[in-house]
């Protein structure tokens, strides 16, 4: 067991374990309790333990701690209530010293007080060093997607427009001015209306991408000028309306596609005024919708079939990068009665981390699932890891949608170390063919990274996977394409 106490010498350390107490906590026992005052400063002996905070819900594991970490120190410095509480994640053996002890050690042995404080200022700083680290890149992520993303002026070719356009947005606009008045004096019954809505909708959309596709040079000022001319007839859909509030990006602290998700998930269509219902039932059709609701199929079929494989008597581990509400993960705990299957999530978003797992402990799978609250973005910059156990099985449906290339090339790389010999990797990734891209982008400013699967052959070929074999296939709407790679036996 390593020390942590950088400057301590070898005999120090060693004293400071011969006046400890060794205690043993058994699984999910609380080992000091959030808001409480310390009586100790403890080291793990053995085993590992998970840092909660009360903010973040329960469940939800902010850190680990492994053999050698020290906690309780900062109680002991301010003579403050702790912070956080931390749990044992599995049997665990700690070292416990007493204050009292410790402070008779401090004060009758030469020099070991200077050394103790300066081993608990370094780690201190290395803590400010990360959190700075943190705040730094997610400020440079943040003030980029806003300066790139919410600009609707200014765009060269705003004089430009083609005229061909501009008549079929007018034409669309009357129609459902039309439609309106119809359902107004009830000359129209709903299914015509919705029809005849629908139809329009999937027309202009149409329409718009077949002239940005002409126009790609002004594609900026066509779809700021469509945007302008339909905004108001788009929003009456409460989908559309929420869509487009969602959280901007990754560094808002949140995916927009699970938020979508969410919407789709929790709300039946509605709408303002005479036409919002019909929009808003329009939207739930596009494809983009429906491969979304329908998206957890692979990941489910994949573990069901490397679970089937696993011989172990452990339970198979997964980990699921950029989580969210962990949905396909509750669906396959439900719908199995005995899952030979640990799933430990990660995401940057506490509120799914929360509600999920609060799901799992109503229905009594907590068990088989770990929740960590950490952050990916920082982990693909390359200036943070993430320590788990070698996994069977790693996958996200999410992340490589905000990722730039180098970025993802850093996720594969960490995804490669943590893998088992043998183990899996499962990506999606929106298609650069997605149908819906244009209005994804252009109407609810959603700013993904699309990617054909070349691209994606050509990232994987840049990551530590190189050459290995990849399967890629796309979901039956050509919304999102999926990859399937397995690490080598030999490495």
């Amino acid at each position: 067991m390593d020390s942590k106490l950088k400057f301590l010498t070898d005999d120090d350390y060693q004293l400071l374990l011969e006046k400890a107490q060794i205690t043993t906590y058994q699984k999910n026992t609380n080992i000091l309790e959030e808001g409480h005052l310390s009586t100790a400063i403890y080291i793990l002996r053995k085993g590992s333990a998970r840092v909660e905070h009360s903010s973040l819900g329960k469940g939800v594991a902010i850190s680990f701690l492994f053999p050698g970490d020290i906690f309780g120190e900062m109680s002991f410095i301010e003579d403050t209530p702790t912070s956080a509480t931390i749990i044992a994640e599995e049997e665990v053996e700690v070292f416990v010293l007493e204050n009292t002890t410790l402070y008779s050690l401090l004060v009758s042995i030469p020099g070991l007080s200077a050394r103790f404080y300066q081993s608990l200022a370094n780690n201190l700083s290395h803590r400010l060093r990360e959190t700075s680290l943190l705040v730094s890149s997610l400020l440079n992520k943040f003030n980029f997607e806003i300066e790139s993303q919410t600009k609707r002026t200014g765009y060269p070719g705003q004089n430009n427009i083609p005229a061909e356009l501009i008549s079929e947005i007018e034409l669309f606009k009357d129609n459902l001015v039309e439609i309106e008045q119809s359902l107004r004096a009830k000359k129209i019954n709903l299914e015509e209306a919705q029809h005849s809505i629908s139809h329009g909708c999937n027309l202009i959309f149409s329409s718009l991408r077949e002239y940005i596709i002409q126009n790609q040079e002004i594609e900026q000022a066509i779809g700021t000028y469509f945007f302008r001319e339909t905004f108001s007839i788009f929003m009456l859909s409460s989908l559309i309306d929420s869509g487009f509030r969602k959280p901007q990006s990754y560094a808002g602290n949140s995916y927009i596609d699970f938020y979508l998700i969410e919407l789709l998930s929790q709300n039946e269509p509605e709408g303002d005024g005479h036409l919002g219902i019909y929009i808003d039932r329009w939207i739930r059709s596009i494809p983009s919708c429906l491969a979304l609701k329908n998206r957890g199929a692979i990941i489910s079929a994949t573990i069901k079939k490397l679970a089937f494989n696993w011989t172990s008597e452990a339970l198979m581990p997964i980990t699921n990068l950029a989580s969210g509400s962990a949905s396909e993960i509750l669906d396959i705990y439900l719908n199995n009665e005995s899952p030979n299957v640990h799933v430990t999530c990660i995401d940057m978003n506490h509120r799914y981390l929360s509600s999920a797992a609060n799901l799992a402990r109503k229905l009594g799978f907590i068990d088989f699932l770990t929740f960590i609250q950490d952050n990916i973005l920082l982990l693909s910059q390359g200036y943070h890891q993430i320590d788990i156990p070698p996994q069977q099985m790693i996958y996200s449906v999410s992340i490589s949608n905000y990722l730039q290339d180098s970025e993802l090339v850093n996720i594969l790389n960490w995804i490669y170390q943590h893998l088992l010999p043998g183990g899996t990797v499962v990506l999606g990734n929106f298609h650069a063919a997605n149908p819906d891209r244009v209005l994804l982008e252009h109407l609810l400013e959603w700013h993904l990274v699309y990617r054909t699967a070349k691209e994606l052959e050509n990232l994987f070929a840049q990551s530590k996977f190189n050459s290995l074999p990849l399967e890629i296939h796309s979901d039956d709407y050509g919304v999102e394409l999926f990859i399937v790679c397995t690490k080598g036996w030999d490495t």
